[in-house]
């Protein structure tokens, strides 16, 4: 089994994206989209734009953005593709604007209206995406859902529960909808944090764990996982006893984090950010970024993929879940 993983992507500024030509070949059967599929706040619009617009014209812009990436060429065809699922989960530049925090936004009456058309737009696209056609996204023309609930947590299983080797679990995060400023209280929440500890607790210990997070678990700066220190905690104590690999986006690169060490086991993180944009979104080095994880009864590989580099490969030991 394989599944590609990346996020940030600009069809703004980006109107060729080669690396979905690059996924489309690596004979995936799942993409799992980390976050910032458009940039709301960037590419001709910047934050003060956006905490300025009313509902409507906020729909218009974030709609279009997400439209403009489903109709980028190479996207679209790779859209179309009946044999890929894409799974897509938000981050702050696709949910609203740089470092955005759904609970601090929930509170504030200035921007609380930016809510409904946010969500409508997300769904929008992750249904398209689901369809394997662009042109069921809304027109222009077409209005949009009041009252579209936030994305929240989603599992998928990848493979069947009883295979005797073990089955994957994708587990879809939303870390923007309930973090608070800065972190510190929640990244993902109490509610959201009940259920995927209660998903991996009823596995069993040979279910493999695919977490997709728009935070990085580890980082020395910007937004992460570790700024929530009871959550952090949390994820590291689950990863004592079953079989954890964090996939996260965020940062404009590719990198693996140093394994965590949870008992007998390991915590992993693989990191795969910047399809399609520059080192700032706009400026710095072009990126084309994924990853690749192929699991098979006996290894698991991640393969990180970087525009002019050599490709970086990390093999796990699906028994011992110990870095070979």
């Amino acid at each position: 089994m394989k599944i590609a993983f990346t996020s940030c992507f600009s069809a703004q500024s980006f109107k060729q994206q080669p690396v979905w030509t690059q996924v489309g070949a690596s004979g995936a059967t799942h993409l799992v989209l980390l976050g910032d599929s458009a940039y709301y706040d960037a590419d001709g619009s910047d934050m003060g734009a956006i905490k300025g617009m009313g509902a409507h014209d906020f729909a218009l812009h974030a709609f279009g953005r997400l439209r403009d990436q489903l109709n980028q060429k190479e996207f679209a065809k790779l859209v179309r593709d009946t044999g890929l699922r894409i799974h897509p989960i938000w981050d702050d530049h696709d949910f609203l604007w740089n470092g955005a925090c759904g609970a601090q936004i929930e509170g504030q009456p200035s921007y609380r209206h930016l809510l409904d058309p946010t969500r409508a737009a997300f769904q929008a696209y992750r249904d398209a995406l689901d369809s394997h056609d662009p042109k069921t996204f809304p027109k222009p023309a077409d209005g949009w859902n009041l009252g579209v609930p936030e994305p929240g947590y989603r599992t998928l299983m990848l493979s069947n529960a009883g295979d005797p080797d073990g089955a994957v679990m994708l587990h879809l995060t939303d870390g923007r909808s309930y973090k608070t400023k800065g972190g510190e209280k929640a990244v993902l929440g109490s509610a959201q944090m009940k259920k995927l500890t209660t998903a991996i607790k009823n596995s069993d210990d040979k279910t493999v764990h695919l977490i997709a997070s728009g935070l990085t678990f580890e980082a020395r700066h910007g937004e992460t996982w570790m700024d929530c220190e009871a959550e952090h905690a949390a994820i590291l104590k689950l990863a004592e006893t079953r079989r954890i690999l964090i996939l996260s986006g965020d940062v404009h690169e590719n990198r693996f984090a140093v394994p965590w060490p949870a008992g007998a086991w390991s915590l992993f993180e693989a990191t795969s950010s910047g399809a399609a944009l520059r080192t700032a979104v706009t400026i710095g080095a072009l990126q084309c970024n994924w990853g690749l994880v192929d699991i098979t009864k006996d290894q698991v590989t991640i393969e990180l993929s970087q525009l002019h580099m050599d490709t970086r490969r990390r093999v796990i030991d699906r028994k011992k879940w110990k870095m070979l």
